[in-house]
């Protein structure tokens, strides 16, 4: 058994590169992921939204926990706050 399976973990720069991997990895062990990204609207030359992001962990058979665009950092502390609760 996964250490991870049916742990919540939240994971920032998720949206691609590095962030979404490990998303990915720890979503294919079993566990939930809470997506922050910047980025919301598609880059012409980088692939990868909070969007696209989010699709891809439920792809596994996982939850992912309401992403956020961490843009705002009154939102990203609410946001925060209402995960751990």
């Amino acid at each position: 058994m996964s250490l991870f399976k049916h742990k919540n973990v939240v994971i920032s720069g998720a949206s691609r590169g590095i962030g979404l991997s490990i998303a990915k990895k720890l979503a294919h062990h079993g566990a939930n992921i809470a997506i922050l990204a910047k980025t919301d609207i598609a880059h012409p030359k980088l692939p990868g939204t909070i969007y696209t992001a989010a699709k891809e962990i439920e792809n596994y058979g996982v939850k992912e926990i309401s992403g956020l665009m961490i843009r705002l950092k009154k939102l990203l502390i609410k946001f925060l706050k209402n995960l751990v609760q």
